[in-house]
């Protein structure tokens, strides 16, 4: 008996190796299938024009109720703050943020078009895509087949996106109506999500959320990119962290929360990563610098009896906190060294208004405004303007107390991060995240190419699973 005793042992011990491959297998599948069921298949960028980074990851100390916000920085992953590019304005920051690349190659390098100070001044800005000179992580989907939406993000009219109401303005209309918009949005897009009067007399932001909820409940993109705008607005008349935007700050949170929400009632929640971005931080200033009347000053403007330009060999371009000098003719180089004398001599004046210049070879290497002779960075408290008479330094006014647009480096002008949802690695947190690198973790969680993109994946903040 002892040998059929030894055969039943066997097969015992072979069926419990059995029975645990099956169980091994079984959990590796269901991790398996846990694991592809939490990877991203939308993601929605949130831009929130010009919040700092202390309004998450300090709110308190600002007596700001950030509801979203702080869920969003806890159970995901975020940075203590973002580096953008030059000059830490809208326009060069959102490309950046879509293509992986700085202002010289994607060719948004400021907001608004340079207009000669002689000519028309329509004041038209970046809006146009065909201005665009790389690729952009809406192009990469439309390659993968992917469904795309655009809603008042910058220099997207006429671009290849499903649902785009692009943020486009007429500049002769005070206040600025949604006239432009809709006629360069998709067709009957924004009737659909706000009524036939398009909401008018609601505020900028309610609207804009409110058709980025209509498409992710209708249409469930694969990439949505948003761009609220009215924070940027109250730090510019008020400074920022003042009662004002404290309360626009709050607005915000809550629009974002009616995104996040939209994505549930939508049945694509556990699918979706939101990356919650501002474009730059914010400083306050009082004083203003004008180069224009300094140029004219030095006769390289020419005004007429009425102080209207009439010629002009060089011209200011101004960005907030910096300011770009711009030659009519780029191979002038006595006029490029009276320049350069001018604003260098400014510069080193006791309690100058002018902190540095920035050269020619300094912006190459920034990749910043090929066109600038110069760059002129403002001191601690000053701004740049563009006009043409009165004093070189006066008063910022009363409606305009806060600026951005200086050296990405400055620690005022760093941008916000926080990414939430499926490709978020929790927990997670960053000293410091690069601009650069936001197009390239986007397309890397929904597996796209953008193979010219200088930035990488942030491999800390996105899950490796996701990640390529």
């Amino acid at each position: 008996m002892p040998k059929p005793f030894r055969s039943r042992g066997a097969v015992a011990v072979v069926l419990l190796f059995v029975c645990a491959a099956i169980l091994i297998y079984s959990q590796a599948s269901n991790a398996s299938q846990t694991k592809q069921a939490s990877r991203s298949e939308h993601v929605i960028l949130i831009s929130v024009d010009g919040m700092p980074p202390d309004y998450y990851t300090a709110p308190e100390k600002l007596g700001l109720r950030a509801p979203t916000l702080t869920m969003m920085k806890q159970s995901g992953a975020h940075a203590e703050g973002m580096e953008g590019v030059y000059p830490t304005v809208t326009y060069p920051q959102h490309t950046t943020m879509v293509t992986g690349v700085r202002p010289a190659v994607h060719g948004i390098v400021q907001n608004r078009i340079f207009e000669a100070p002689n000519a028309p001044q329509t004041r038209y800005w970046y809006w146009f895509a065909n201005a665009l000179k790389s690729e952009t992580l809406w192009t990469a989907a439309k390659k993968a087949g992917l469904t795309t939406a655009a809603v008042g993000w910058p220099v997207t009219v006429g671009a290849e996106i499903d649902y785009n109401a692009p943020e486009i303005y007429d500049p002769t209309e005070n206040p600025a109506t949604w006239n432009w918009t809709a006629k360069h949005s998709t067709p009957g897009l924004l009737e659909k999500a706000l009524g036939p009067d398009l909401k008018k007399g609601s505020p900028v932001d309610e609207r804009l959320t409110s058709v980025s909820e209509f498409i992710i409940k209708n249409y469930k993109p694969n990439l949505l990119l948003l761009h609220l705008i009215e924070l940027d607005g109250a730090h510019h008349r008020n400074g920022p962290r003042t009662k004002p935007a404290i309360e626009t700050a709050e607005r915000e949170d809550a629009y974002i929360n009616r995104i996040v929400e939209a994505t549930r009632q939508a049945g694509i929640f556990e699918k979706t990563t939101f990356f919650v971005v501002s474009d730059h931080g914010f400083a306050s200033i009082d004083k203003r610098v004008s180069p224009n009347v300094a140029l004219a000053k030095e006769g390289l403007i020419t005004l007429d009896a009425a102080g209207k330009a009439t010629a002009w060999k060089a011209a200011a371009w101004p960005a907030g906190g910096s300011c770009a000098i711009i030659l009519k003719d780029a191979n002038d180089k006595q006029t490029e060294a009276k320049v350069n004398a001018l604003f260098s001599k400014w510069a080193k004046q006791k309690n100058s208004p002018i902190k540095q210049i920035i050269t020619r070879a300094e912006l190459r290497k920034l990749e910043a405004i090929p066109q600038a002779a110069l760059m002129l960075e403002a001191a601690p408290g000053y701004s740049f303007n563009e006009s043409l008479k009165g004093t070189e330094v006066g008063d910022s006014g009363e409606t305009y107390k806060g600026t951005h647009g200086y050296l990405p480096t400055d620690p005022r002008m760093r941008a916000s991060l926080i990414i939430y949802g499926a490709g978020a690695r929790s927990g997670a947190k960053l000293p410091l995240a690069r601009t650069i690198d936001l197009a390239p973790s986007i397309a890397s969680l929904l597996k796209l190419k953008l193979p010219n993109a200088e930035g990488k994946p942030m491999r800390g903040l996105i899950n490796s699973g996701a990640a390529r």
